[in-house]
């Protein structure tokens, strides 16, 4: 909607700036938050609050134009209540499946994550040739679905003893570092950690990189919608098979494999001149990523205590998304300014450089999911 209303990929880029920048700024305190109040009622809250940012878009452009400002702004508000709302379904996780389908639950939940983008692209580019209105009406509706299937969960989302553990907020500091520390004192998950936050920002300037190099290809905004589903199909099918491929490959292969596969996806964009091809190739990136999830984040809840899950989880968030935010502002700055082969050769640099970390680092080489 931005570049359909400016033309200027650095302002897509500040929006998208605005969108994965509270994953690393409210993280911790969403943490704390999930392991001191109902989790339930947060997450509900939360999509309500974003089911009125939506319609608040949708009134604007009824109106005439959205102030760049407003979508600046509720993208933020977006991403900031998303934070506390994914770090308290991780956290309920425990409570809702048994412990040795951890794994296999964080994955289906990556199929869903997947599943909702396979729709939602074709459906917005779609709606968007149709009303600039309609994608955000359809967005409105969903975080409503949301809301009444969280509220129809008949699982509590964490244990009682829990939630009357932590009353009081005089040691609030103490206890929003509790995840950090126990996060430090693992070496697996301090590695995978560190090359989330390296990698995330690859992740999320993937994306606005796809969508300008297919515009530069004259793709239309369906056309580009249709792309983005190639992607999701491509992570789909990744989150359905990432229990079985789990299952045939060592914790370090799939950590390592998920490197290199980003890599050849960004060198291979360089040749790549159609968006549907532009599509598959992030899609091969986007495939390996459920996998490499199943393997770290199940591993993370099955090993944190309940009582540490909401925090255990956010520092984990904290910590890879902490430069995210940077991937869409130099992806929209570097293609504004230097073309498309400069911006996918410093990204493919980036890549290679995360690729052999991932190789050398003893800490992912020696791992064994039975002592995590």
């Amino acid at each position: 909607m931005v570049l359909a209303l400016t033309g200027s990929p650095a302002k897509a880029g500040v929006v998208g700036l605005a969108k994965w920048l509270p994953l690393a700024v409210f993280s911790l305190p969403s943490g704390l938050l999930a392991d001191r109040f109902d989790r339930k009622r947060l997450m509900i809250g939360c999509d309500a609050i974003r089911l009125l940012g939506a319609i608040s878009i949708v009134l604007a452009l009824v109106l005439g134009e959205p102030p760049y400002l407003q979508v600046v702004v509720v993208a933020f508000l977006d991403g900031s209540l998303y934070t506390t709302s994914y770090i308290c379904e991780r956290g309920a996780m425990r409570q809702v499946v048994a412990a040795d389908q951890l794994h296999e639950a964080v994955a289906a939940n990556e199929a869903r994550t997947f599943a909702g983008g396979l729709i939602g692209p074709s459906l917005g580019g779609a709606l968007f040739a149709v009303a600039q209105a309609l994608p955000f009406i359809a967005d409105a509706g969903s975080f409503l679905a949301s809301m009444t299937a969280i509220a129809s969960t008949r699982a509590r989302f964490q244990l009682e003893s829990v939630r009357s553990r932590h009353k009081s907020w005089r040691r609030a500091g103490s206890d929003l570092v509790e995840g950090i520390d126990w996060l430090r004192r693992r070496p697996f998950f301090r590695t995978t950690g560190l090359l989330a936050a390296a990698g995330n920002p690859v992740y999320t300037g993937l994306y606005l990189l796809a969508i300008l190099l297919a515009r530069q290809n004259h793709a239309s905004p369906a056309l580009i919608g249709a792309m983005l589903s190639v992607v999701a199909l491509l992570g789909l099918l990744g989150a359905v098979l990432a229990g079985a491929m789990r299952r045939r490959a060592s914790a370090r292969t799939i950590v390592v494999g998920e490197q290199w596969v980003l890599l050849g996806a960004v060198l291979l964009l360089l040749l790549a001149h159609n968006a549907l091809l532009i599509g598959a190739l992030v899609g091969a990136a986007e495939f390996v990523t459920p996998v490499g999830n199943a393997v770290v984040a199940g591993s993370r809840v099955a090993a944190a205590p309940d009582h540490l899950q909401g925090r255990v989880q956010a520092a984990a968030s904290t910590l890879a998304m902490s430069l995210a935010w940077i991937g869409p502002l130099a992806v929209g700055t570097l293609f504004e300014h230097a073309g498309a082969t400069v911006t996918t050769l410093v990204i493919a640099g980036w890549t290679l450089g995360l690729a052999l970390v991932a190789t050398l680092a003893p800490s992912i080489r020696r791992y064994q999911p039975a002592a995590a």
